[in-house]
């Protein structure tokens, strides 16, 4: 008796959890590229995130595959981005505007799909005492693998 019961409260209790997570799962849900990649591991000075598809091109409208470098402390630094794009370098953006402040980067436009499936995306973010001036210690990269393309 006591195995009846089970099957019939855990089974669906087990389902409706497994439902419930699935749905709020953004990597489950969505599936995209969205990723973000700080200064440091303790997401202090500056993060730059890499967005599949949003509100990022010029005047306001849907762009695909771009980066918003963002300032997120008071520290008197910049920020400094360089990106890659299966090995390839595509340059670099600063962002010195201060604390809160963001850009919006897009070295993906020469590319006339801009990024493919499969296709591996390389950033490194530093915090910056002005272009090209790197504080050593806090500088951060990560490589991956496109997902939507």
């Amino acid at each position: 008796m006591t195995r009846t019961l089970a099957r019939r409260v855990l089974l669906p209790l087990t389902a409706a959890l497994t439902a419930i997570l699935m749905t709020t799962n953004p990597a489950a849900a969505a599936g995209n590229d969205d990723y973000t990649v700080y200064t440091d591991p303790s997401w202090h000075g500056g993060a730059v995130d890499f967005i599949d598809y949003g509100p990022g091109a010029a005047g306001g409208g849907n762009n695909d595959d771009y980066l918003v470098i963002r300032d997120i402390a008071a520290d008197g630094h910049g920020v400094q981005v360089w990106a890659w794009l299966h090995g390839k370098y595509l340059g670099t953006r600063y962002n010195g505007g201060g604390a809160w402040s963001s850009v919006i980067y897009d070295p993906y436009t020469i590319f006339p799909n801009n990024v493919a499936k499969g296709e591996v995306i390389g950033l490194k973010i530093c915090l910056v005492n002005g272009q090209d001036n790197l504080i050593q210690a806090s500088c951060s990269s990560l490589e991956w693998p496109s997902i939507d393309g």
